[in-house]
């Protein structure tokens, strides 16, 4: 009999050595001073957008948004953000102050709309659900010139992807807030669902949240889940004992991985949402869990859980990866669960 525990889980870790070549991390630490001022405030104005086309393909109607990011540490070329509106074509004219509105945040590697758009955005607007699409900072049009692909290259640039996603994603909830909507909702995938997640504890408007298969923090998904084998730790090693004055977790010139992964996690918990209060509806949340996932420890999930209180946890069978490939629709239920029981 096959074991499909140890299946999913060998998937996952497939998947994270073919994705890319390259390791996360192999410039190190990078800007440490911007390590060092995290966390950061998420007290920023509503998004100034400007609409720049629609498409219509007869089933739905695609927005393209454009603004520019609050963050003003990104690089020239993640500086211009992007959005993408994903509409049921009656709302082509006016989107009804009342009608559902959820923002949709990138996984890791997901450099472009499309598998949100397909996956989620065009199924749901089928369901009456209006879905915007934000590009992440330091991905797709919005790669900096010095990145080769999705595969960040220092660990302070993967914290001003973040960082900034966060500010971007609360300035468009303000930004949709101003304009009389009221049913807004949060999502992602994986770090989206992370970055969604975030978004939520940062803002001050009441949200839905659906997080699908999304850790409590970064540390647990680099730390020990399948991307701890994608990170240059030979690199990262040593600048992180010289970060922390640490003397320790050498010996006759080679690092401990244990002890180094012990301290990337010490650093990453800064973004750990057990060090940030609940969104102000935590009963407004959807935790979506996968029982064998190599990405994201179960257990990490369960901590959010607990974290916020009132909160539902829901488990699926399988891996990271085959959630999204088998269970797509779980997550669209869920979401459409949660547009549709808040009544502004």
């Amino acid at each position: 009999m096959i074991d499909m525990t140890g299946l999913w889980g060998n998937l996952d870790h497939l998947i994270s050595r073919v994705a890319s070549p390259r390791l996360f991390f192999s410039g190190g630490l990078g800007d440490v001073e911007f390590l060092q001022s995290l966390p950061l405030s998420a007290d920023v104005s509503a998004a100034d957008v400007a609409v720049e086309r629609d498409e219509n393909s007869g089933r739905v109607l695609r927005r393209m948004l454009r603004f520019y990011s609050p963050a003003k540490w990104l690089p020239e070329q993640s500086a211009l953000a992007s959005a993408e509106m994903i509409l049921p074509t009656k709302f082509a004219s006016s989107i009804p102050a009342n009608a559902p509105i959820f923002l949709h945040f990138a996984a890791t590697g997901d450099e472009t709309t499309l598998p949100r758009r397909k996956l989620l955005g065009e199924p749901l607007a089928e369901r009456g659900i209006v879905s915007m699409l934000l590009e992440n900072p330091y991905y797709g049009r919005r790669r900096p010139k010095f990145q080769n692909d999705f595969v960040i290259g220092t660990l302070s640039d993967q914290f001003k992807m973040n960082q900034a996603t966060i500010l971007e994603g609360v300035a468009l909830l303000k930004w949709l807030d101003s304009a009389g909507h009221r049913n807004l909702g949060l999502t992602g995938i994986s770090m989206g669902g992370s970055m969604a997640a975030s978004v939520a504890a940062a803002s001050d408007l009441p949200v839905s949240v659906v997080a699908c298969i999304a850790p409590v923090g970064p540390g647990p998904a680099f730390c020990y889940g399948a991307l701890a084998n994608r990170i240059d730790w030979q690199t990262l090693a040593p600048e992180l004992n010289d970060y922390f004055g640490s003397n320790g977790g050498f010996a006759n010139g080679k690092f401990s991985l244990s002890h180094s992964k012990r301290q990337l996690h010490r650093l990453m918990s800064v973004a750990d949402l057990r060090n940030f209060a609940p969104p102000l509806q935590p009963e407004r949340a959807i935790l979506i869990a996968a029982e064998n996932d190599g990405y994201v420890p179960l257990k990490s999930v369960v901590a959010l859980h607990k974290h916020w209180k009132g909160s539902q946890l829901r488990t699926i069978p399988g891996g990271h990866v085959s959630a999204v490939l088998l269970n797509g629709h779980v997550f669209r239920d869920a979401i459409a669960e949660s547009a549709f029981q808040y009544n502004p």
